[in-house]
């Protein structure tokens, strides 16, 4: 594929393909989990069925390249623990797991979110939460599917933006007028921000539905829309910059680089939603 600055994929093949696999992908996870949540279906599983499902959603981003990598062109010549797909999916699901497994609790006890699914299989952190509230498991890999999506959508978008201003990408040179960088940077970092408030307002939007109150809500919807998607867009406000630069042009990033640089993210939001909640306190 030929790259040019207003391209919306990048110029690896292998990349631009994990990129369009992951946006193809996509649809068929939101019809699944919106069909199970909006038919009340899941207010009749056990553990193994909830188990089951997060893994049929959470899994082909990882396992359809791996099959489909002996076969299809773009993939064929890297090894699979250095191609773009694996790595990307490493990321996301060591911040994944950071996010889940302690900073829940932060929207638990400061956002006023609430699960009621019918569990028993759950697992979060120790010491970190007053509420105590209950982590399914099963939202680990279901939330593994959820932020392929999100950040593919806002890093090709960013790409798009980039390429529209005139600036380059993390890692290659930026040929962008000096007069007029500063101004198209601070351009880049708004639309950033755009993206990021606006697919964490999108899913409390969708999740703090009446229709799925059973299981899931906020205890206080309209705030947690107006404020709490804020609180949540730290999230991609650490990672995009972070991921952006992830096999960047002209460089192959290492696994264990890419391993430490989704923990440094998960411990940086970490830092950044606990100082938050001094600052704001609960929000419901």
């Amino acid at each position: 594929m030929s790259h040019t600055p207003s391209s919306w994929f990048a110029a690896d093949p292998g990349k631009a393909w994990a990129e369009r696999f992951f946006l193809l992908y996509s649809p068929v996870w939101i019809v699944l989990v919106g069909y199970v949540l909006l038919s009340r279906a899941v207010l009749a599983w056990d553990d193994w069925q909830f188990m089951g499902f997060g893994l049929l959603v959470g899994l082909p981003p990882v396992l359809v390249p791996a099959l489909l990598r002996r076969t299809t062109p773009a993939l064929q010549g890297t090894r699979w623990y250095e191609s773009y797909w694996f790595k990307f999916n490493v990321w996301i699901f060591l911040f994944v797991f950071v996010g889940t497994y302690f900073l829940t609790h932060y929207f638990f006890d400061v956002l006023g979110m609430r699960y009621a699914f019918p569990t028993q299989w759950n697992g979060g952190a120790a010491l970190v939460g007053r509420s105590r509230a209950d982590i399914p498991l099963f939202m680990y890999p279901l939330t593994q599917a959820y932020f392929v999506t999100y950040h593919v959508v806002m890093l090709v978008c960013i790409r798009r933006v980039r390429g529209l201003l005139g600036l380059a990408e993390p890692g290659a040179e930026d040929r962008s007028p000096q007069a007029t960088r500063f101004v198209r940077r601070l351009a880049l970092a708004c639309v950033v921000f755009g993206l990021a408030y606006a697919v964490s307002f999108a899913e409390t939007w969708f999740m703090a539905s009446d229709a799925i109150s059973d299981y899931f809500r906020y205890i206080d919807k309209a705030r947690m829309l107006k404020y709490g998607s804020l609180f949540y867009a730290c999230y991609f406000l650490v990672s995009l910059p972070l991921l952006e630069r992830l096999d960047a042009p002209g460089r192959r990033t290492p696994l264990g680089q890419a391993v430490l640089s989704s923990l440094a993210a998960g411990m940086l939001v970490f830092f950044i939603l606990d100082l938050l909640t001094w600052v704001i306190g609960p929000i419901a």
